[in-house]
């Protein structure tokens, strides 16, 4: 009997474990429902071009919705609206979805605001009211100033037939206006992270993995700051959440940058099989081709890296793709209609999280070239700019100049001003002559 007992509280437990840990209500309202009436609840690292992980619920007609979300922890979930998502321009939301709480979302003056969540969301709302207070309005006020002295004179500049550039009040106006923003914004920064620094909560931990998958140089020193932080005072921060093991890879893909070592993953072969990337690129000059079957430039870049690869393939190097996909046939329909003559891989679903790791976030894909050592050489997805590089690493010669770089330096005309040399000149291509100052 007692043997009978512990088999069915093993079976249980099994069970247990395989269902949702964490369970939240979800309601709001759309208090402007020219927008649209669909709302899209997903996890925040979810692209809903490429994963079905998200809940669409429409709104009544007093715009009011409701759903239950259940996931395996506390996680970042994003709030939008599916019309706008079509429309290619949505406005979005973040909110902590926590056990046993209801979070309020309301979406006015196309604008998403959480009013009400479970304890750490509350914690994130009352430094939101704060910022608020101290920041965000003055910064809303100076915007607003700005519109009205500015946009009127822009106006009547354009009436008039005039180029508003060239009007130096309005541009010094302008300039003052910007930079009283970027002070006050600047000190809004520094304060973010004096109040994260003083207050602790959690959802700082999910505010820097979203913005540790920014992919642009401009937002290189907030998450400089924002790594400080978190390794002076949040590593140990609730070190059960699994959250943490997501900002160190986030920041090991920040660190993909030319002259760094590149970081090793693994995808699946279109028979579900995982392989390691280092496996595929051992000894070789390799460039690592994140794709997809529905982004079209990169789709380009992959099919001019063709000539490339059969060029140089015999002479050690290799392309390895790896497509992000929501189906398998997706990714072997397009690499046959292009003719990929190398072996591609697939992060299906975003199982893997490849995109993540490579710091992509939502974009369609991207190239890094590698090196025999695992160096980064580039990540550009240009081939002239490759090719260069990978005859180098391969020590072969490097190419005279061909096509229109070639004609250009034949037919380059010298200037008649002698202290002008390298900037004052004339070429020639196809017939056309053209002076570049």
């Amino acid at each position: 009997m007692k043997k009978k007992i512990i088999i069915t509280a093993l079976l249980a437990l099994v069970a247990m474990t395989g269902q949702a840990q964490v369970k939240c209500h979800v309601e709001g309202t759309l208090c402007d429902t020219t927008q649209g009436n669909t709302v899209v609840i997903c996890p925040a690292s979810v692209d809903i071009r490429v994963s079905d992980d998200y809940i669409t619920v429409k709104a009544d007609a007093q715009g009011h919705f409701s759903c239950d979300v259940e996931t395996d922890k506390m996680s970042l979930y994003n709030v939008f609206l599916h019309e706008q998502w079509e429309r290619g321009s949505w406005r979005n939301e973040n909110f902590l979805v926590e056990n046993a709480a209801t979070v309020s979302l309301c979406f006015d003056d196309n604008t998403w605001r959480i009013v009400g969540g479970g304890p750490e969301q509350t914690l994130k709302i009352k430094m939101d009211e704060e910022a608020e207070r101290l920041y965000i309005s003055r910064m809303d006020a100076i915007e607003k100033q700005a519109e009205e002295e500015i946009k009127p004179r822009v106006e009547a500049l354009q009436a008039q037939g005039k180029n508003p550039e060239e009007d130096s009040w309005l541009m010094k106006r302008n300039q003052e206006f910007m930079a009283e923003y970027q002070k006050l914004y600047d000190e809004f920064r520094a304060w973010e992270l004096e109040y994260y620094a003083g207050h602790p909560m959690q959802y700082l931990l999910y505010d820097i993995a979203e913005q540790m998958q920014y992919n642009d140089n401009r937002h290189d020193e907030q998450k400089t700051k924002l790594m400080n932080l978190y390794h002076s005072a949040y590593e140990d921060f609730h070190p059960d959440n699994p959250i943490h093991n997501t900002i160190l890879t986030l920041e090991a893909a920040w660190k993909l940058k030319p002259g760094r070592s590149y970081i090793d993953f693994e995808a699946r072969t279109a028979e579900g099989e995982k392989v390691s990337v280092s496996s595929l690129c051992r000894d070789k000059v390799a460039v690592i081709d994140l794709w997809a079957s529905w982004c079209g430039p990169c789709r380009q870049h992959s099919r001019d890296l063709i000539p490339l690869y059969e060029e140089y393939k015999d002479k050690g190097f290799t392309v390895i793709g790896i497509a992000r996909e929501n189906e398998v046939s997706s990714m072997t329909k397009a690499a046959e209609k292009d003719g990929y003559p190398w072996q591609n891989l697939i992060d299906l679903k975003d199982e893997l999280n490849v995109w993540q790791k490579n710091g992509l976030s939502f974009a369609g894909g991207g190239m890094y070239l590698i090196d025999r050592d695992g160096t980064i050489l580039s990540n550009s997805t240009e081939v002239d700019e490759l090719e260069p590089l990978i005859r180098k690493a391969l020590g072969l010669a490097e190419l005279p100049p061909s096509g229109w770089k070639a004609e250009a330096q034949q037919n380059r005309v010298e200037p008649d001003d002698p202290s002008r040399p390298f900037t004052d000149f004339s070429v020639v291509y196809q017939g056309k002559t053209s002076r570049l100052f």
